[in-house]
């Protein structure tokens, strides 16, 4: 008696697209920034945010948001947001996460970089430079503080 297995698809990850979501510069110092020669001190806070647009096909967003500002005030700032659609497919519930937290991040990142500079350049602001991102320990970090919230709240429930 012979049985046949099926067999496993193999796991899969593709790029269907990168681009750029959206860019926003403001300069509410206006001409003053120029004129000061003061260099702005900075501010980056970078988001990650996905979501899921069909069966096994996933929306990534990065969101930098870089703050220039002099004397406690806002000399400018930038955001960008730079996305992907990416085909994700037999993979388990840690290897999807590990794509969307940490493969898609990576692959996103130089463009998130090359239009962060170009918004900067094009408006002859101070040059900034996104530095490289350990996207394993940012997932891993956003886990951990995962982690501990839902125990805190487990917590809470058990003492209350």
């Amino acid at each position: 008696m012979t049985t046949e297995t099926t067999p496993t698809p193999a796991p899969f990850f593709g790029v269907q697209r990168i681009f750029a979501k959206g860019i926003s510069l403001e300069i509410p110092a206006g001409p003053k920034l120029f004129l000061t020669g003061a260099a702005p001190s900075l501010n980056m806070a970078i988001q990650v945010r996905n979501d899921q647009l069909a069966d096994g096909v996933y929306d990534v967003t990065l969101r930098a948001t870089l703050t220039g500002s002099l004397e406690e005030k806002t000399a400018y700032l930038v955001e960008v947001e730079q996305t992907g659609v990416f085909d994700i497919r037999n993979v388990d519930a840690q290897g999807l996460a590990d794509m969307l937290e940490i493969g898609a991040p990576s692959i996103l990142s130089p463009y998130l970089r090359a239009q962060l500079a170009d918004v900067l350049t094009r408006a002859t602001l101070p040059t900034f430079f996104l530095p490289e991102i350990n996207w394993h320990a940012m997932a891993a970090e956003n886990r951990a503080k995962t982690l501990g919230a839902k125990a805190d709240a487990q917590f809470e429930e058990v003492t209350a």
